[in-house]
């Protein structure tokens, strides 16, 4: 990357608030976690003020089976039954959060581990029962950010996690895909960023750096993008139409991949953007 184009960004970004979400598929591998986070410590050091949200689907799979039960999913979205809510409980409210700050901590990273349930930060309700059942499943109603913007101003790093209560204290389980998006939409993000396993959308072998959302939205009605790409995709697409003016798909195994399109031009994955937001994009 040139220094001129880094330091445009630099410029550019600092000050604004950048919300990343990161898979049970990144937090499984410390090296891969471990170069994520001190990209994450780059911008920090450069002004740019970061949310975390993690998912952990593989480690709530791999222990569900440990306990001889069998995880349900539909269309991509996870179905949370007894079991599956005590499973999500363990990983989400424990173990997947303390081994990102143990790791923050050698790191020299100040991480704070925040959920639904803290702060007041999520209103949340039971998911309706009436076209399917998903069980113990919330969905966000409102957020209330205030939580995440006194962490921050403190030079911390908060790390939420997707579990939610609802007014009768019942605990669901949210897609971390839906919190990050709900997150960035209410703290008013410059940027969202999804780490998956790919490099990006795929259509036909090749990766499609740039999206709009009428694009996007036929991706998803051709077929294209299935699973939990459809529901990234879905949630990229509502995050940019409800004010969040980049939004980014990136194969968070692949090393500093985050710091590849924050600071080049050309990026490292696939941008979700409004058309006129693209005019912008095309002439940096």
């Amino acid at each position: 990357m040139t220094q001129n184009k880094k330091h445009f960004y630099l410029h550019k970004f600092a000050g604004t608030v950048f919300v990343l979400k990161i898979g049970g598929e990144v937090v499984a591998e410390s090296s891969v976690l471990r170069s994520i986070l001190l990209d994450i410590k780059n911008l920090h050091e450069h002004g740019i003020m970061v949310v975390l949200v993690h998912g952990g689907g593989p480690q709530a799979d791999d222990l569900s089976r440990q306990l001889g039960h069998t995880p349900m999913k539909k269309d991509g979205r996870r179905i949370t039954g007894k079991k599956d809510l005590e499973v999500a409980k363990m990983l989400y409210g424990g173990s997947l959060n303390l081994e990102i700050l143990s790791l923050m901590k050698r790191l020299k990273m100040k991480g704070l581990r925040v959920s639904g349930l803290d702060g007041d930060l999520l209103d949340t309700t039971l998911r309706s029962k009436e076209k399917f059942d998903y069980g113990f499943v919330g969905d966000v109603k409102k957020v209330r950010p205030q939580v995440l913007f006194d962490l921050m101003e403190k030079g911390y790093l908060p790390v939420v996690s997707p579990l939610g209560v609802t007014n009768d204290g019942v605990i669901v389980n949210i897609n971390a895909d839906t919190i990050a998006t709900e997150v960035a939409t209410a703290v008013g993000a410059e940027k969202m960023v999804f780490f998956t396993n790919t490099d990006g959308v795929m259509s036909a072998g090749k990766l499609l750096r740039t999206l709009t959302c009428e694009q996007a939205q036929k991706i998803i009605k051709r077929g294209i993008a299935i699973g939990g790409m459809k529901v990234k995709l879905e949630n990229c697409i509502d995050a940019v139409k409800r004010g969040v003016k980049r939004v980014h798909i990136l194969n968070g195994l692949s090393p500093h991949s985050l710091l590849g399109e924050i600071y080049t031009k050309r990026g490292a994955g696939t941008m979700i953007i409004l058309d006129r937001e693209k005019e912008i994009y095309n002439h940096e």
